[in-house]
């Protein structure tokens, strides 16, 4: 008989009593034989407490206290974690049934797998659904964020390797850790609909403030500062669109090859002149726009251009 791995699911929490009933009762009632289940709340003033003390007997281990926001609580469930597999749900998102058995499947079926992952449905208040698929793929992984957290497992050994949640990071702490553990893991996607994220305005995501498109720009600015060529990270200084203070790098077994670089950095590049236009940056969207022309098809700036009416004068001069 094949022994289930042990899988621990982390729940960050903090005033989520509206939610966190739903979330528990998706991971206990999985059914799933070799379950750890943590829950780390924030020291919630809501119904929270009481909702998981409700759930207390199918819990491994639980914790009402202040911490420093989402990703420290995150972190402190991993380290508590001791399965072989790990993962962390967020306490308004919930998994479908059978989520961990096909999870654990995957892990058996193939020894060397390190990171299992699966679609994510997005649900919203209105009853709409959108499912979205998870399939990494570098280019696009590297111009947006991909791969929906709520449907990655990985193996906890990972983190003694590659480290943990980066908690200078806001918004995309999963999007840093997916950049460190994508990219030196052998990783299946699985064509199965796992969780269901839950799209509402509470959530700290819902609006894709500046500090979102900022910690992208961190991550693409780790991942230049981690090739061993210079040329694309000396661009990016040049542009003004290079922020990486701390000087991380990331370990990179095998770097991206050139080529893959060089189209991913224009994808970057346009990625930025779409946020400086957003946040109504006019001096920075025009200086970016003049300044990069060089680095990638000039025909994609004049698109950009033309499909934000924002004429050919290189537009307005009143900048913030």
């Amino acid at each position: 008989m094949t022994q289930f791995p042990k899988i621990s699911v982390v729940t960050p929490s903090y005033q989520q009593g509206a939610y966190i009933e739903e979330t528990i009762r998706s991971v206990i009632e999985q059914g799933y034989p070799n379950l750890e289940y943590i829950i780390i709340d924030g020291g919630s003033t809501d119904a929270s407490v009481e909702i998981i003390k409700k759930y207390a007997d199918s819990l491994t281990y639980w914790v009402s206290e202040p911490d420093d926001g989402q990703t420290d609580a995150i972190n402190k469930g991993l380290h508590k974690a001791t399965g072989d597999i790990v993962a962390w749900l967020n306490s308004d998102d919930v998994y479908l049934p059978g989520t961990l058995q096909a999870i654990a499947e995957a892990f058996i079926a193939d020894p060397k797998l390190e990171i299992a992952y699966g679609d994510v449905e997005n649900f919203f208040p209105d009853g709409r659904n959108q499912v979205s698929v998870n399939d990494f793929e570098l280019l696009d992984f590297l111009s947006r964020v991909s791969i929906h957290q709520p449907g990655v497992f990985w193996k906890r050994e990972l983190h003694d390797r590659l480290g943990y949640l980066d908690p200078s990071f806001y918004y995309l702490m999963d999007y840093d850790l997916w950049a460190r553990l994508f990219m030196n893991c052998k990783h299946q996607h699985i064509d199965k609909v796992l969780t269901r994220f839950r799209v509402h305005n509470e959530a700290k995501t819902g609006n894709n403030p500046p500090g979102l498109y900022m910690d992208y720009r961190r991550v693409i600015s780790r991942l230049l500062n981690s090739l061993p060529y210079t040329d694309l990270k000396d661009k990016a200084i040049q542009l003004g669109i290079y922020s990486n203070e701390e000087d991380v790098q990331y370990p990179l077994s095998i770097p991206p090859a050139k080529g893959v670089m060089d189209a991913a950095f224009n994808t970057y590049v346009m990625n930025c002149i779409v946020q400086e236009y957003t946040f109504g940056h006019w001096a920075s969207t025009n200086k970016l726009i003049v300044n990069s022309m060089g680095s990638g098809p000039v025909a994609n700036k004049l698109k950009f251009l033309v499909k934000n009416n924002m004429g050919l004068g290189i537009l307005k001069s009143q900048g913030k």
